[in-house]
């Protein structure tokens, strides 16, 4: 039946409050993924109805014969960073592009990363209207600011791409005692764009603090992607004295909290590194860049594993580039697609669409694949699915590698080909997630991929059914549902 998005939804503190419903709704439900709903009835246009718990949940529009209106996903939370939904923007040089906005709020962002919007990475912007960005960008002061303002008005975070240990080489002549050395004495560098700053450095804490805090102020950000290169992984300071990186990102990472506290922030943990790095503090989020010999999506449970360490999900999401463009729209798409569903199962958010009907393909972000016909259509649709089952798989234990494939499990997946524990090509990939009173099980066809690898091309897959059965205590009290 077709529906119209629900242009407002608001879930206020704990309560269903409803408004700008269409024209004959009666009645709006909230549903959870795991299947629980709760009413509200409109009164004078406007609903109002029980507590729901956090999470991300369908609110649905319903007229009085029992017609579907209109629907919206709204993630109901006390921080908008404890489970975000991560888009990107990159449009910034004149009047803000409407396709940009209408794309990140049909993703049902939560938070978007402003990718490049500075004119040196060591200092702000100041008063300036116009400049270029360090690659050579034009960027408009009103476009930015535009931009920002209706990510906000739409209620997700406007959060500024700020690299952590970026100084622009002028300016690093005048503060060599603030940079990371090699052995060779030579200081480290990114290729010819930039040196690499001592993170733990006070002097250059309270430099990034004050200029970076300066252009978020005067530019409306309200969050910080604070963003490192995965490198180096040992330096020295200007007296040749070892740094301990960790240490250093631990302390800068404190201190932007510290002067931000209100702020959403994200850190880059490239591949993982540090290894158990503590997340920022709420409200903010893990945040890990894919990059090889991660290659393959049987690898992404094992980085998540080792960024976190033993400390708790929070909000983890996988910044992955697909590089599959060459390889033909359709298999292009489908990976893209199967990429986002696996992060999902694994209990990851991803970050890979943004701009306008844009998805990743590079980590240079403006150089992004800009979706065609009726590709925005299939990848909204499957973003939805995907917002609407996520909380299954981050509220609970994974029971998937003694549930599926085991003589003595609870879980039998069957069908004519290979059942696999992890996402590996050529195989049905099911995952066993078991909360308290809900047992999840996802089934995502993997036969069509002949690597098992987000970097390749996916054909389609040939399962068409699956049998799963499942051994519970009670079983009168049970329900199965399918989606």
């Amino acid at each position: 039946m077709p529906f119209t998005d629900l242009r407002t939804s608001y879930l206020l503190g704990d309560q269903i409050t409803v408004a700008d419903l269409p024209p004959g709704t009666r009645t709006v439900v909230v549903r959870a993924g795991s299947g629980e709903a709760w009413r509200a009835d409109v009164v004078h246009g406007v609903a109002r109805g029980p507590a729901v718990p956090a999470g991300t949940h369908a609110v649905e529009a319903w007229s009085a014969e029992g017609q579907l209106l209109g629907e919206e996903l709204t993630t109901v939370s006390r921080s908008l960073a404890d489970n975000p939904v991560v888009g990107f923007a990159t449009s910034f040089a004149g009047q803000p592009n409407s396709d940009v906005v209408d794309w990140l709020r049909a993703l049902r962002c939560t938070v978007v990363q402003l990718y490049d919007w500075m004119g040196r990475y060591a200092l702000s912007t100041g008063s300036a209207q116009s400049w270029l960005d360090p690659l050579g960008r034009p960027v408009s002061r009103q476009g930015l600011t535009r931009l920002i303002s209706s990510i906000r008005d739409f209620g997700a975070v406007a959060q500024a791409y700020a690299p952590v240990c970026a100084i622009d080489p002028a300016f690093a002549e005048e503060h060599k005692d603030w940079l990371l050395y090699r052995g060779d004495g030579r200081p480290q560098s990114l290729g010819d764009l930039l040196l690499i700053a001592d993170p733990g450095c006070p002097q250059w804490q309270r430099h990034w603090l004050e200029n970076y805090g300066a252009a978020a102020d005067a530019l409306g950000f309200n969050g910080f992607h604070l963003d490192t290169y995965g490198y180096p992984r040992v330096g020295l300071d200007a007296g040749g004295n070892p740094v301990g990186l960790e240490a250093g990102y631990a302390s800068f990472v404190r201190a932007v909290r510290s002067s931000r506290p209100g702020d959403v922030l994200s850190f880059n943990q490239v591949n993982g590194v540090p290894a158990g790095f503590a997340a920022p503090s709420s409200p903010g989020f893990r945040y890990v860049e894919v990059w090889p010999p991660n290659r393959e999506w049987r690898h992404l449970e094992g980085l998540l594993s080792r960024s976190a360490g033993h400390a708790a999900r929070q909000g983890d999401t996988l910044a992955i580039y697909p590089p599959v463009w060459n390889s033909g729209r359709s298999a292009a798409l489908r990976t893209v697609v199967l990429t986002q569903a696996i992060a999902t199962v694994l209990g990851a958010g991803t970050l890979m669409y943004g701009d306008a009907v844009g998805v990743l393909r590079q980590p240079y972000y403006p150089d992004h694949e800009r979706l065609r016909g009726d590709e925005p259509r299939e990848v909204l649709a499957w973003n939805r699915f995907a917002l609407r089952c996520r909380d299954l798989f981050t509220d609970g234990a994974d029971t998937t590698w003694y549930d599926i494939g085991d003589e003595n499990s609870a879980v039998s997946v069957s069908w004519a080909g290979a059942v696999s524990p992890e996402p590996a090509g050529r195989a049905l990939f099911s995952r066993v997630v078991r909360g308290q009173s809900v047992v999840a099980v996802s089934l995502i066809d993997l036969t069509g991929s002949t690597s098992g690898s987000w970097q390749s091309g996916t054909d389609a897959g040939s399962c068409r059914e699956a049998a799963v059965t499942m051994l519970v205590g009670e079983p009168e009290r049970w329900r199965a549902e399918a989606n």
